[in-house]
């Protein structure tokens, strides 16, 4: 016997209800989904058992779809009856959104979507999102509302890359249109453009440790984000107690904090007036940008799938170097942290996208330092650490000949230098044994 449950692609029915239609609507307008009639909300089965109901059910439904939906949604609707007796009713997603009740019209009561695991009406701008990208409408490519535009950071950053913004280059990467007139392109990278990218870092308990606002040319913006972001990326260095070496991790290792910035700014819907946003708690990264997947599922974007939202875009920060490898984001910051325990976790919603990625020094055990005293890692310099090589390595060696090991690597070493280092900060770690003759240096065991 089949288990019934709800969740976000998947809604439970008692009886075919009018209620129901609205829940079609919501699946067309969304990712799709099923609805199973016939079972309570707690998952347990009623069933439709008399043939003439199914009859009648097959027949309301045949009504709905020609009657009751507009626009017509041929061929994403199938239903049958399976073998608990439950009619089954699995929607696609829409292609010529917004779908909406044909008595209602395309407003908000007509207009359902799906969040979560339940219904709710559209608003007037999800509405008017839905016409767009049906029509294949592109933002980049309309005509700005503001044509009075310059482009000093724009042009400086051209320049860098020995590159002259004409006339001709301004037509070809879209900045106008075929009226002359300065197309949305041209406003996000112009110094006039309103876009902010707001970056924020807490403490434990959540006040603000850093506020910044970026805003002007996203080309001024990706710099100082991604400027503002690595300087946030925290550096943690601990020592091996058994080799003694230096080991450096990242809070946000690999390039996963950089191409999830990257992400953000290229992918977002700018035709929505939300900012994106960097937060950096003690545990995590969150990365909110507007807008959900563009013409993809979450399992194609995970799968490696590539979608621009905004292509003209993505080209000129290809041209100014920028960016590379574009389109891998997602798998590449997956790749990031395939050595630990914790992994990035991504969420789409009709409006907005979620990148949360774990601080992995924040919760990494300190096992490293397991054989030697954690206070090493404040307390021992690149000398120290020599010393306790040296000594390490060859157990028993006297002052003079740790110099002459280390001299090895750097003349400048005195035998001076090595005595106070040893004297100075190493006595919790190293100890003398014999006379001064004849003895030398071991490393003291843990348990001293």
């Amino acid at each position: 016997m089949t288990k019934y449950f709800e969740d976000e692609h998947t809604e439970l029915k008692r009886e075919l209800i009018d209620e129901v239609k609205s829940e079609i609507i919501a699946f067309l307008n969304s990712d799709g989904g099923t609805i199973y009639v016939g079972v309570e909300d707690d998952g347990s089965i009623i069933g439709i058992k008399d043939d003439s109901s199914k009859d009648k059910m097959d027949l309301k439904l045949g009504n709905w779809i020609q009657e009751a939906f507009f626009p017509k949604p041929s061929g994403l609707i199938q239903y049958y009856f399976n073998s608990d007796d439950v009619l089954i009713i699995n929607i696609s997603k829409g292609t010529n959104k917004p779908y909406y009740l044909r008595d209602k019209g395309p407003k908000p009561s007509g207009v359902y979507i799906r969040v979560g695991r339940s219904k709710r009406k559209a608003n007037d701008d999800e509405i008017l999102r839905m016409i767009m990208e049906s029509h294949s409408y592109s933002y980049e490519d309309d005509i700005s509302d503001e044509q009075d535009l310059t482009f000093k950071s724009f042009e400086r950053t051209l320049e860098e890359n020995d590159i002259n913004l004409t006339p001709r280059l301004m037509n070809t990467m879209g900045l106008k249109a075929k009226s002359g007139e300065y197309t949305n392109l041209a406003y996000l990278l112009s110094d006039q453009s309103e876009i902010v990218v707001k970056v924020a870092e807490y403490d434990s308990e959540m006040n603000f440790k850093i506020k910044k606002s970026f805003k002007g040319s996203l080309v001024n913006i990706l710099k100082n984000v991604e400027e503002q972001t690595e300087r946030l990326n925290d550096l943690r260095v601990v020592i091996d107690g058994s080799s003694f070496k230096r080991i450096e991790t990242k809070s946000y290792p690999g390039a996963s904090i950089r191409e999830m910035v990257l992400n953000a700014i290229c992918h977002a819907n700018y035709f929505i007036r939300s900012n994106i946003k960097i937060e950096f708690f003690p545990d995590k990264a969150k990365i909110t940008s507007p807008g959900g997947i563009f013409n993809a599922s979450m399992d194609d974007i995970m799968n490696g799938v590539q979608t621009y939202r905004n292509p003209r875009l993505v080209h000129v920060f290809d041209k100014l170097g920028m960016i590379e490898n574009f389109g891998t984001g997602i798998p590449r910051t997956i790749e990031s942290y395939k050595n630990y325990e914790v992994k990035p976790e991504f969420k789409a919603t009709e409006n907005f996208f979620f990148v949360t990625l774990p601080n992995v020094n924040y919760i990494s055990n300190d096992s490293i330092n397991d054989s030697i005293n954690d206070s090493i890692n404040d307390s021992i310099n690149d000398l120290g650490l020599e010393i306790l090589k040296t000594v390490k390595e060859f157990p028993g060696i006297s002052a003079p000949k740790i110099t002459l090991q280390i001299q090895k690597n750097d003349s400048s070493i005195t035998l001076y230098k090595i005595k106070n280092e040893i004297r100075r900060n190493l006595g919790n770690y190293i100890e003398h044994v014999g006379t001064k003759k004849t003895g030398g240096y071991y490393l003291k065991s843990k348990d001293d």
